[in-house]
């Protein structure tokens, strides 16, 4: 019986494993490499090793196969180690000391695969933290420190090389126990959870402190469903608002004084507008979103505390080409205002926590109460709609006429007293430009967000409208003021009484927007990276990243306040400080940004063809040319996603002017080239007799993103 085996390119493959230098086993023969004697325990002839070679017959069909001779049977089947996990990803920078690794499944071709995942830190030298079938690790306790991961994946035959991660930066901001210090905020905790029980509380989009029931508690930011100002996590008049962190301290002003009072007053006004967005800051502006606070622009990278004003802008921030227009559509129900004393703090604060000139208790202050508590607020509910297309296809004229007719045609169906049915011109705009639609919603019915899509988002609009009521109201928004200058204090200046925070917030702006535009360039080397390899350039982006949420903590946190300072001036502390970072210390973090988180750029290389054949009376002749035309730069990735006019071609134009072979073989061919070059290739032929000429005449493109060095944008 004659045992079938792969085609001529397998025979090498198969002689290797019945080779007499692996030994009788590897043709099914017991016995040691030298034996010449059959051994047959089955009844069944068994042949010597060196005839157990694998044969070849030539078939009727001409092509080679081969056999095993009787007797022999096929070595068994390469056992492959799994493959790789697909991908290795985790926070690059996170306040917390707990946070998540997770991971790609690898093939391990019909075996059960497990995963080593180990993690090198501060030790310097790698260790084993995880092993086991599950795809993510969750990270407890973990010290300030730079981290990285690498994962790889193992069954019976052996292990995948290892995925390797980038850095992720523990740094958790500097604590206070303020109870030890402050026993009295005992007392205050119970008053104000009376106060939050007896009086209105506001839903809001901001971040409120951890329970104030719980003295000393830090919070889990990131798992906690609310952030509970008091027991009712809700927020209420009077309470404190940290500016810089934009998130809500505890209630510090004497809210049982006689004169205490709250007015509410009913409010009927909409306000509505659909506007398309110029550039992100534009976007920013229409989300309502403020340049301080704890934003980060990488949205899900990282853990740090986020309102839910900078998350829906976060999560609109993507590369420079992104069209967007924004529907805004907001009703007033109700307006609530305090009425206070002249010294409306609380008396245990101005007599034990404030000394002026006290830098110290200036923080202490500030870490309770805030900058300023809310004196007012208005209810009621808002929806924004955002409707974006990808513009990377299209050239700076047509995204402007584009973007123009999206807004026109979202302005004319959606209107502030609702919306109305979509033409048939604009359903086939919004297809074919793509247009994705996201809303968000506070107030009325939140679920809008979950539902939405471009099909349907006249009658969610519509329905949303119409949800809104005074019992899902919530803040929409909110008037804050200073604290009162105490009376036993008005010869010292204000900001010798409270921690001044004016200058950190300047410097926190800055830095925001320079994480936007961070953001930006490196979701932009992310979408081309299956086009070139920008690992490099990804990386820097994640160090770069941490950096500046580094300086940004600094500038939000008031005992980090001496380290807060102007980008031009803002030095990296390097990855065994107080504060770690990926960076070497001492570097000038904005000069280190704008020379390695380079920006990619829109170039398109042209070229003029011209080519003549001219033949004999009596003679055909032809020629064979190839043009090519490239990128400035190895670095450059080709854009595939602009085409030629006609969207016939991807990544390279080529436009006719004028072909003329009158001989027969005449033939044109266009492609991308090697990995940054666009080729044409021409053969033109002339006719047999007479003197013919044969001409090719055309014009040829490649299109390309480069990386350019550009220093970030500082705003004054």
């Amino acid at each position: 019986m004659k045992n079938q085996f792969a085609a001529r390119s397998g025979l090498f493959s198969v002689f290797l494993f019945c080779a007499p230098a692996l030994g009788l086993s590897a043709c099914g023969i017991e016995g040691s490499p030298g034996s010449q004697e059959p051994s047959d325990t089955s009844g069944l002839m068994v042949m010597p090793p060196e005839e157990c070679l694998p044969q070849e017959f030539l078939t009727a069909s001409g092509s080679n196969e081969g056999y095993y001779p009787d007797g022999c049977e096929p070595p068994p089947p390469l056992e492959l180690p799994p493959t790789t996990p697909a991908s290795l990803s985790y926070t690059a920078y996170t306040t917390q000391p707990l946070f998540t690794v997770s991971w790609g499944y690898s093939d391990g071709y019909g075996q059960y695969v497990t995963y080593e995942l180990e993690e090198l830190g501060s030790t310097g030298y790698w260790q084993q933290v995880y092993q086991g079938g599950s795809t993510f690790f969750t990270a407890t306790g973990r010290p300030p420190s730079v981290y990285r991961y690498r994962v790889r994946a193992c069954t019976n035959a052996g292990c995948s090389p290892y995925r390797d991660g980038s850095t992720l930066v523990v740094n958790p901001p500097p604590a206070m126990d303020l109870y030890a210090e402050y026993p009295f905020l005992y007392t205050h905790d119970q008053q104000n959870a009376q106060y939050a029980a007896s009086t209105q509380g506001f839903r809001t989009e901001f971040e409120l402190p951890p329970d104030a029931s719980v003295p000393g508690y830090l919070g889990d930011w990131d798992n906690m469903s609310f952030k509970p100002g008091t027991v009712d996590g809700m927020l209420h008049l009077g309470q404190g608002f940290n500016l810089l962190k934009e998130s809500y301290a505890q209630i510090c002003i004497d809210t049982n004084h006689p004169a205490f009072q709250i007015v509410s007053v009913p409010r009927n006004a909409t306000e509505f507008f659909a506007k398309r967005s110029v550039s992100v800051s534009h976007l920013r502006e229409l989300l309502d979103v403020g340049l301080s606070g704890g934003i980060s622009a990488s949205g899900s990278d990282f853990s740090v505390e986020a309102s839910a004003d900078k998350k829906r802008f976060v999560e609109q921030i993507s590369d420079s080409y992104q069209e967007s227009v924004v529907v805004k559509w907001a009703r007033e129900v109700d307006e609530w205002t305090l009425n206070t004393v002249a010294d409306p703090l609380k008396p245990d604060f101005v007599t034990n926590m404030l000394i002026p000139g006290n830098p110290n208790a200036q923080a202490k202050f500030r870490e309770r109460c805030g900058d300023k508590y809310v004196h007012g607020l208005t209810r009621g509910a808002r929806v924004y709609m955002v409707f974006q297309f990808d513009a990377k296809k299209y050239t700076l004229e047509e995204r402007e006429q584009y973007g123009a007719k999206l807004e026109l045609a979202i302005s004319n169906v959606v209107k502030a007293t609702g919306a109305s049915t979509l033409s048939t011109e604009t359903q086939q705009l919004l297809s074919s430009l793509g247009v994705t639609v996201e809303a968000y919603a506070l107030g009325g019915d939140e679920n809008v967000r979950f539902r939405i899509n471009r099909d349907n988002f006249v009658s969610e609009y519509n329905a949303f409208i119409g949800s809104v009521s005074a019992t899902n109201a919530v803040l929409v928004k909110q008037s804050l003021s200073h604290y009162d200058h105490p009376t036993q204090f008005l010869n010292y200046n204000y900001f010798q009484v409270f921690a001044d925070y004016r200058i950190p917030f300047e410097q926190l702006q800055r830095w925001n927007a320079i994480d936007i535009e961070l953001a930006e360039r490196c979701k932009l080397f992310n979408s081309y990276q299956s086009y070139a390899n920008y690992g490099d350039d990804l990386d820097k982006c994640r160090q770069g990243t941490a950096e500046v949420m580094i300086a940004k903590t600094r500038c939000m946190e008031t005992l980090s306040w001496p380290g807060c300072a102007h980008p031009l001036s803002y030095y990296t502390p390097g990855p065994i400080s107080s504060s770690p970072g990926p960076l070497p210390g001492n570097t000038l973090l904005h000069g280190w940004l704008g020379n390695n988180v380079r920006r990619l750029e829109r170039e398109t290389m042209t070229h003029t063809g011209d080519r003549h054949v001219n033949g004999g009376f009596w003679n055909k002749e032809c020629g064979s040319f190839t043009d090519d035309v490239c990128l400035s730069s190895s670095s450059c990735a080709v854009d595939y996603f602009r085409s030629d006019p006609a969207r016939l071609t991807q990544g390279y134009l080529y436009k006719e002017i004028l072909y003329s072979s009158p001989g027969s073989g005449g033939s044109v061919q266009s492609y991308i080239y090697g990995t940054t070059c666009m080729r044409t290739a021409t053969t033109i032929c002339t006719s047999r007799f007479g003197s013919t000429v044969a001409d090719h005449k055309f014009e040829q493109a490649i299109y390309g993103q480069c990386p350019q060095t550009r220093q970030f944008a500082i705003v004054n």
